[in-house]
């Protein structure tokens, strides 16, 4: 309705969540924010017929290394979900090659996480991809098994949304990810 009624500069949101309390999450509508981004756009035509803001993935990264995992693998990009989710067999496999000691005794040592998209590498460091309480570590990756035809299907939650600013164009359908501008960090 909004687009419709010309009450949008540009029929699309953009999305940018705060990753503690010094700054704001926010969305914007009709336009985007050079001012939460770190990096410049890249976009990426989505590619479900599901109803989600879903794009490509062309591979699972680690530490710069692909490894071969998917074919024919897709992603939603979620707002609404609070961790990073997947099908459970490569969600499994990720776990076993990621091994985060339960003690965290090797979260220095652990490798940067990364899904390879239209050929861009977007990462995700371990403090992105860990929960981690304490002294107690886990894999912040969720089981997620949607069946054919919508799935299989991973999920970027709100730990990518924080790494990422995501731009939701829907006149061109596609969606436009830049590493995200933190007020208290550098981005890596």
């Amino acid at each position: 309705r909004l687009q419709a009624s010309s009450a949008l500069k540009n029929p699309l949101f953009a999305v940018f969540l705060s990753g503690s309390d010094a700054e704001k999450s926010e969305i914007t509508f009709g336009s985007y924010k050079q001012e939460h981004m770190a990096s410049d756009l890249f976009w990426v035509k989505v590619t479900g017929r599901t109803g989600y803001w879903e794009v490509k993935i062309d591979d699972i990264v680690i530490d710069g290394k692909r490894q071969e995992l998917c074919t024919d693998c897709r992603v939603a990009v979620d707002t609404g979900t609070s961790q990073l989710a997947g099908p459970s067999r490569l969600v499994g496999q990720l776990r076993r090659t990621l091994n985060v000691e339960q003690d965290c005794s090797n979260f220095q040592q652990l490798p940067k996480l990364g899904f390879l998209v239209d050929g861009r590498e977007l990462t995700l460091p371990p403090a992105d991809y860990t929960d981690k309480i304490g002294s107690s570590c886990e894999v912040s990756l969720m089981d997620l098994d949607i069946p054919p035809p919508n799935g299989p299907l991973f999920v970027f939650g709100i730990p990518f949304l924080q790494r990422y600013y995501t731009v939701y164009d829907h006149a061109n359908s596609r969606v436009g990810f830049a590493l995200a501008k933190h007020a208290e960090s550098a981005p890596e």
